[in-house]
């Protein structure tokens, strides 16, 4: 997954826009299908940083309706920002629409995360490099 992002004045500052990068999956569903196997189905993401090494973890996510994401927790605090549609933690929170702004401390789970019916569109912003850890025990680090 490749970054569109512009870095100006010798790297120490970038830019990029969604509208100019291609949507991918998070990871290659042939090549991981049992990542998917905790998701109603495979989702769409890009990443705005320099990388995912260096960041900022900047990662717009595409899931459509009613698609869910089982328990998890990530290691590093993380920030959501709806953008589109509505979305739901199933933690007690509620209902997510465009303009909220939700962010979890690490090592909490959540979840199942659940698009609703005309999915939903969000921002995910990571403190560190990117980690999902479902419930069931499995990780997966994200790597460019």
């Amino acid at each position: 997954m490749r970054s569109q992002a512009k870095l100006f004045m010798n790297g120490v500052c970038g830019r990029s826009r969604i509208d100019d990068n291609e949507w991918e999956y998070f990871v290659d569903p042939q090549e991981n299908p049992k990542f998917f196997e905790h998701m109603s189905e495979p989702v769409k993401v890009q990443f705005l940083g320099k990388s995912w090494a260096e960041g900022p973890w900047i990662v717009p996510n595409k899931f459509g309706p009613n698609v869910r994401a089982d328990r998890h927790a990530h290691n590093y605090t993380t920030i959501y920002y709806i953008t589109k549609g509505s979305m739901t933690f199933n933690d007690g929170s509620g209902w997510y629409y465009p303009g909220d702004l939700r962010w979890i401390e690490p090592y909490n789970e959540y979840g199942p995360e659940e698009a609703g019916p005309d999915g939903v569109e969000f921002l995910l912003i990571s403190y560190g490099p990117i980690d999902v850890q479902w419930a069931d025990g499995d990780t997966y680090t994200v790597k460019e």
